[in-house]
């Protein structure tokens, strides 16, 4: 039997179930325990994009022209629900003071650093998963339809340069001629070979909760409520059943890890930003690549279910029910480039990103409670940054010193 401890894995999303196939490859005894079927949450709807190559953070310096008049539409690619202001101005002041120059500068440089070992963090997972399958390896299309778009667009094309990724800007017709079933308003943008995505997120989750249980992981459905120490362990109350003892806990909840930490005596300015998307399973139109509408503020993806547009941000909190108004804003938009686009049927979904201010996630140790690890806040970038999150709790958990310095995503930055 391993010496190493037991590990508790609070959140089967992609997070969670990342982390549980490392540490189960490093040795440990793992049970994961979520409410629901793994991956079943916000894992299960997401674009699918492994976006390795985005090294901009939501909050910079240029947000703050346009945010004004987005978050006035209620139907725009980033809005404010009036019942909510109140709640998400702590937050809000925490993403103005991220957006200064010098702050700004530090996320790109910790995005990146996450970002630049994220591929090869998830080529070792889909290796040791045998999951490598689902993973499509064809770029995507930054496209624009209006000419000053693309002007203003240059300046992040020459920002992932300038960390070593590829961007090579194309005319409309050269955007065109790589997928056909862009419309003639598309004035030019950008390929980014690197890109890639999955053919099923879900499916993703499903493969490695599959391997964690064949590992000897377990996998409980089940609902923490409080977390808490006693001599020298966990406790772990349950919403239903006894009271559980942990050796090591990791925190993955995503939006709902706030209360975990909050508990803990760690008050973290985590929110949601949230998403939608709608699947359309015969959309008329076929793409290979993954294509990003940025001046619309949502994406095209190609999966193995159909076509999923989706993207924009919500704040709205947890509670809130879905405006279902803004994927038909989505459908709208997207026709304007895409005219042959059939989106009269579909799945529609509205899901919860964990959201940090500075748009970094947590990966720390608790500065409070020794044996709590916690991983969520990762935004847009949840399932880039899993495998290389998974690497990192084992780091954390393990004493031993990360490759990457984590002090950027400590749980006491702000």
């Amino acid at each position: 039997m391993s010496d190493l401890p037991h590990v508790t894995i609070l959140g089967a999303g992609i997070i969670g179930l990342a982390t549980a196939a490392t540490l189960l490859g490093r040795g440990h005894a793992v049970t994961v325990i979520d409410r629901g079927d793994p991956g079943g949450a916000t894992s299960r709807g997401n674009a699918a994009g492994i976006a390795w190559t985005d090294v901009a953070p939501l909050a910079s310096p240029g947000i703050w022209r346009k945010a004004p008049g987005w978050l006035l539409d209620p139907l725009g690619p980033l809005s404010l629900r009036p019942s909510y202001a109140v709640s998400i101005l702590p937050w809000m002041l925490r993403f103005m003071g991220a957006s200064r120059p010098a702050n700004w500068r530090k996320s790109v440089s910790a995005i990146a650093a996450l970002n630049a070992a994220a591929v090869p963090a998830w080529e070792r997972l889909w290796s040791e998963t045998g999951s490598g399958a689902r993973v499509r390896r064809e770029g995507c299309l930054d496209v624009f339809d209006k000419q000053r778009e693309i002007a203003g667009a240059r300046a992040g094309w020459q920002l992932q340069r300038d960390h070593g990724i590829e961007v090579r800007e194309l005319s409309g017709d050269e955007m065109r001629e790589m997928e056909p079933d862009l419309g003639s308003s598309v004035a030019g943008g950008a390929f980014v070979p690197g890109w890639m995505h999955l053919d099923d997120p879900h499916g993703m989750c499903l493969d490695l909760a599959a391997h964690v249980r064949a590992r000897g992981g377990v996998i409980e459905d089940g609902e923490a409520v409080c977390v808490g120490r006693s001599g020298d362990g966990l406790l772990l109350r349950m919403r239903e059943g006894p009271v559980r003892h942990a050796g090591q806990l990791v925190v993955a909840c995503g939006a709902w890890s706030r209360r975990f930490a909050s508990k803990l005596g760690e008050d973290v300015p985590l929110d949601t930003e949230r998403g939608y998307n709608i699947t359309v399973p015969e959309p008329g139109v076929s793409f290979r690549r993954f294509v990003m509408l940025a001046g619309y503020g949502f994406v095209l993806s190609p999966i193995q279910a159909g076509l999923r547009i989706g993207g924009a941000v919500e704040f709205a909190g947890l509670d809130a029910e879905p405006n279902w108004k803004r994927v038909d804003a989505l459908v709208t938009r997207a026709k304007r480039v895409v005219p042959g686009l059939q989106a009269d049927r579909g799945e529609r979904w509205m899901g919860f990103r964990p959201s940090m201010p500075d748009s970094l996630p947590v990966i720390s140790a608790s500065r409070t409670t020794p044996g709590v690890t916690y991983a969520f806040g990762h935004a847009h970038h949840g399932l880039t940054q899993a495998a290389v999150t998974g690497d990192l709790v084992a780091d954390l958990i393990a004493g031993k010193k990360p490759e990457i310095d984590l002090s950027p995503y400590a749980i006491d930055r702000f």
